[in-house]
């Protein structure tokens, strides 16, 4: 019997050491397995964040000039974007649907590669609620002199593309049409000083709402959204000017958006572009002060806390609101779209010289079109995409 059993311990410690073998084994490919898994789903993660940093990176990083210039149903990109530390990083293109909508699209990789997740969102566009109720709006007093020229008469700038306009607003929309002033101006002669339908529109309804309210916005909405700023938020008035330097920067494919003094290209005269780059450069500009100008040219919306001073031909497309008063002298200033000027300091405003104040409908919505911001939208914006 004895001699039968030689040899079973033996056996019995390899079957053991077989089964502790395969324990480990096992309990190392599950532990392997974890690891694989814990990896996987960080550098999923790491990928998913690089495509939600896709979405908000791109509307920071919104240029107007460039998504203005997409064409329906094209498609712009790819943008690049990073994680902080270089985690991960992202591919976006962004897609226009109508003159509002966006589509970005955002495919975001892990720092190896290993990983891609793609989400989607929809953008829309938040414009500027400000209407143009005439030519010139003031509440205050104003003269009207020289061979200055107002007009309410809708025109489109040559060159801009928009359709042709033939409404006709008020030539001056006052509060109290005793207290506007002629000095060698006619406003029923031959050519008259004053174009529109009419052209003096009184209405006692004119009140401070109607220089600081817009829509849902407000003056202190209107001017957080400014893209160039004179002087500080809330900061005591300053003087700014004369400014002579008005004027786009940049080349036939590019814009320096971050110089001060660029407030677009308008066309000087329309339709020729010097700078063709920032033809679609329309920003929002706040003085927080008095503003004087002896020259040059811009576009966009321009918000003056102050008075604003225009000589020198200025030329400016777009609407143009002024706490204070407007004065122009000698060769005066152009605007294309329409002034309001509020005259909060109840001094009176003066249009002489050559200035001219022409309303045009394309002028204002293409500058509140080239000023507005993209935001997301609020239900049902934003989604995964599986591949």
């Amino acid at each position: 019997m004895r001699n039968r059993e030689r040899g079973f311990a033996l056996a019995g410690a390899i079957l053991a050491l077989v089964v502790i073998a395969s324990l480990i084994t096992g309990a190392f490919f599950a532990a392997r397995q974890e690891l694989n898994v814990g990896r996987s789903s960080q550098t999923y993660q790491r990928a998913f964040d690089a495509a939600e940093t896709g979405i908000g990176q791109t509307l920071a990083r919104w240029v107007n000039s460039t998504m203005n210039s997409i064409a329906v149903g094209a498609t712009a990109g790819p943008f690049s974007h990073s994680l902080a530390g270089g985690t991960g990083f992202d591919t976006t293109f962004v897609t226009r649907l109508n003159n509002q909508l966006y589509l970005i699209r955002s495919i975001g990789r892990d720092q190896t590669g290993a990983s891609r997740r793609q989400v989607a969102a929809l953008a829309r566009m938040v414009f500027i609620n400000l209407t143009m109720r005439s030519a010139l709006t003031t509440k205050g007093s104003l003269t009207v002199g020289g061979s200055s020229y107002i007009n309410g008469v809708n025109a489109t700038p040559a060159g801009w593309g928009c359709s042709l306009a033939t409404d006709s607003l008020p030539g001056i929309l006052t509060r109290d049409s005793t207290q506007i002033t002629f000095s060698g101006c006619n406003p029923t002669s031959n050519p008259p000083c004053i174009a529109g339908s009419p052209k003096i529109q009184p209405d006692a309804t004119i009140n401070d709402s109607t220089f600081f309210k817009f829509g849902d916005q407000d003056w202190n909405a209107l001017i957080a959204m400014a893209t160039k700023v004179y002087g500080t938020y809330g900061g005591p008035l300053i003087e700014v000017g004369p400014l002579t330097t008005i004027a786009p920067v940049g080349t036939a494919t590019t814009c320096n958006t971050g110089a001060q003094d660029n407030w677009g290209e308008p066309g000087n005269p329309p339709p020729t572009f010097t700078v063709l780059g920032c033809r679609n450069y329309f920003p929002v500009t706040y003085v927080n002060g008095n503003l004087k100008i002896t020259g040059g040219r811009g576009q966009g919306v321009l918000l003056v806390e102050g008075n604003l001073d225009v000589q020198g031909g200025f030329k400016f497309y777009g609407p143009v609101v002024v706490r204070g008063i407007l004065t122009t002298q000698g060769t005066g200033g152009h605007f294309n779209g329409g002034v309001m000027a509020a005259n909060v300091n109840l001094s009176a405003s003066t249009v002489l010289g050559n200035a001219v104040i022409t309303y045009s409908s394309c002028a204002v919505a293409s500058a509140l079109q080239g000023a507005s911001t993209p935001r997301l939208l609020g239900r049902r914006s934003w989604a995964e995409i599986t591949q």
